[in-house]
């Protein structure tokens, strides 16, 4: 399977002359630099592994000190006698965490409508995934699936087969859709450079590279149109510079734990954008409390908080018919932390 480096080249070029509303904020900023410096030492190949993935772009179920001393750690777990060394692997990847999202996943599933249940998750990009009942997860689609999950209890999914996102990482959620509706779905992907050429490696490996339009291929056009791109391409990538070009109607949106990463001006430009593209729902995972303030430029924050309650307000023409952190999201005893799920539909006049 051959594949390109999704145009990452032209992608940081033209991110220079990009208008301040498409370029990376304060919190990404912080770590621009150090993925690039990953993907330029390693290649992609095994870029779930990058330093940078796991703080940016992969979340992981791994401890800290697995992550920073594994090297030298698991050598002396291994030489442990198996009930010890079960402990230990346990502690170190707390695959108990894992287990425990995946027993959520299926005690919430929903019969019929888009069927996630059947996807398995694919090796490409090396890194940390688990087993479960013969199919194959990591964090990042375990976050994806427990949430449409919440989507299908609300509303009926077996139509959805276009979706649009924002700040899709590596492509998680694309994988999930063009594999649970292969034969007439389309997934594009908007998100900052370096991690938009991530995704377009990622789905090229997964899907081929003819099935995937890249920034390099679309950078020149004029208007990018859905009706013309389904049955030409399963997958698209492109630059947030790019999202006024983009012309048809979604029948889902999603933005997963990007949006609160970005500073409220931004947000708003974004979804001033997709929600006139967005024909039926919106999915979203966002924190309900906001993200951790930097207290000056470089340090890893945002400089003004954006929250769930923000994000739904935006969305002019839409209502909430869900919300939920308890169950499809995640929070923590104090509060402190509230990863919270919201489904909007548009309001029928």
């Amino acid at each position: 399977m051959t594949t390109t480096d999704g145009g990452l080249n032209h992608m940081l070029t033209d991110m220079e002359a990009a208008p301040d509303l498409y370029k990376p904020t304060n919190f990404w900023n912080s770590g621009l630099e150090s993925i690039v410096k990953d993907i330029e030492a390693e290649g992609m190949e095994n870029f779930r592994t990058h330093p940078s993935a796991a703080f940016f772009y992969v979340p992981v179920y791994a401890s800290n000190t697995l992550r920073k001393y594994g090297k030298y750690l698991l050598p002396v777990v291994d030489r442990m006698r198996p009930r010890k060394r079960a402990k230990a692997m346990v502690r170190l990847t707390r695959s108990d965490r894992a287990r425990l999202d995946y027993r959520i996943l299926r005690a919430t599933s929903v019969a019929g409508g888009l069927d996630i249940d059947s996807v398995s998750e694919s090796d490409a990009g090396g890194g940390e995934r688990f087993e479960f009942d013969g199919k194959s997860y990591s964090r990042s689609m375990l976050n994806y699936m427990r949430a449409l999950n919440l989507l299908k209890k609300t509303v009926d999914t077996s139509g959805i087969r276009s979706v649009l996102e924002i700040g899709g990482g590596y492509g998680t959620l694309g994988e999930i859709l063009l594999k649970a509706r292969p034969e007439d779905s389309i997934y594009v992907n908007v998100d900052i450079p370096p991690v938009a050429a991530v995704s377009t490696y990622y789905l090229q490996q997964v899907f081929g590279a003819d099935q995937v339009l890249t920034y390099t291929d679309s950078r020149e056009m004029e208007e990018i149109d859905l009706e013309a791109l389904k049955g030409r391409y399963k997958a698209v990538v492109l630059c947030p510079w790019q999202l006024p070009k983009l012309k048809g109607a979604f029948d889902l949106f999603a933005n997963f734990m990007s949006f609160q990463e970005m500073e409220p001006d931004v947000v708003a430009n974004y979804i001033s954008l997709v929600a006139p593209l967005t024909a039926a729902h919106v999915l979203t995972r966002n924190t309900a409390v906001g993200k951790k303030i930097a207290q000056k430029a470089g340090d890893i924050g945002v400089f003004e908080q954006v929250t769930t309650g923000f994000i739904a307000d935006q969305f002019h023409g839409f209502e909430t018919l869900a919300a939920d952190a308890f169950v499809y999201g995640e929070m923590n005893d104090t509060g402190s932390y509230v990863s919270q799920v919201l489904v909007l539909g548009r309001q029928v006049a």
